[in-house]
């Protein structure tokens, strides 16, 4: 019997495990927004600035493109000639804001998200 329990056990404890792994948490941030990201089955962000909090529904929506980032409703488009970049969260009341970034800035936040996702 105790034989058993103990399969049992490191039986659960396996697939405890490989639940963890499936889970990614990853932050990171682009001058006042700090973006936290996870994934469990699906993408899920959540934006952090001074003034707010916004936590975004489950997707599978994950676009990283050298001038924009998709994630679900978020969206961040950067324009090369102002250096400007633009967050739009598109839901009932959305959201818009934008800040002033430089070249490495940017290369550096879309990397990281490159990294997270995998590509």
């Amino acid at each position: 019997m105790s034989e058993r329990k103990s399969y049992l056990q490191m039986m659960s404890e396996g697939f405890r495990m490989m639940k963890q792994s499936k889970q990614l948490n990853h932050e990171t941030k682009l001058r006042q927004w700090m973006f936290s990201i996870n994934r469990e089955s699906d993408w899920q962000v959540i934006l952090r600035t001074e003034r707010l909090k916004w936590i975004g529904p489950a997707t599978n929506e994950f676009i990283v493109e050298p001038l924009s980032v998709q994630i679900g409703a978020l969206q961040l488009t950067r324009h090369l000639e102002t250096n400007e970049v633009r967050l739009k969260i598109e839901e009932e009341w959305g959201i818009e804001s934008k800040v002033v970034c430089d070249d490495k800035e940017w290369e550096r936040f879309v990397a990281s998200l490159k990294q997270l996702k995998g590509e």
